[in-house]
């Protein structure tokens, strides 16, 4: 490796397991065939070139299954009792997945198919959780006309002065 390469490795972050896609340099030239045919026929839409197209997706297509499938072949193989692989494996495709079960109303106890009706559960759930806040709005008028200094509010100013008056006297 050249020293640039190297640099570029060390300066560069390492991919994830899941990010990595590995294509066989066999698999890329194809790759590429595809993706010019493609551009040929998105330039001209002539049938003769669709037709090409068609044949390098199939071949791209049944190559990559036939790569998949050799990865699988060679991983199960690779499989040892000792080291445990083979029973992860094993638990890996015995486990059942958990299935999510269906959104059913509360009120019927019946399934809900379409969006709407999941929508509308949804929507009640939440109405049933959260109340909406009083609004300006929503206040009668009446109660916006009261003076600003009540009995409650002047007993509170009042309380709050002799706390005040306390708190001076006390230095």
């Amino acid at each position: 490796m050249s020293d640039i390469t190297n640099a570029y490795n060390n300066s560069s972050r390492p991919l994830k397991h899941h990010e990595e896609l590995y294509l066989p340099p066999h698999l890329r030239e194809i790759k590429t065939a595809r993706n010019r045919s493609k551009k040929v026929w998105q330039r001209f839409r002539d049938p003769a070139s669709k037709n090409l197209f068609n044949r390098a997706q199939a071949r791209f297509r049944n190559a990559t299954s036939e790569f998949n499938q050799s990865m699988y072949i060679s991983q199960n193989e690779q499989l040892n009792i000792y080291d445990g692989t083979l029973w992860r494996r094993t638990k890996r495709l015995k486990s059942k997945r958990s299935e999510i079960p269906q959104l059913k109303n509360p009120g019927t106890n019946i399934p809900s198919h379409t969006d709407l009706e999941k929508a509308e559960i949804i929507a009640d759930h939440l109405e049933s959780q959260f109340t909406p806040m009083i609004l300006v709005t929503q206040i009668p008028r009446e109660q916006l006309k009261i003076p600003l200094e009540s009995s409650k509010m002047k007993s509170a100013l009042q309380s709050s002065k002799r706390y005040n008056l306390l708190r001076l006297f006390a230095l």
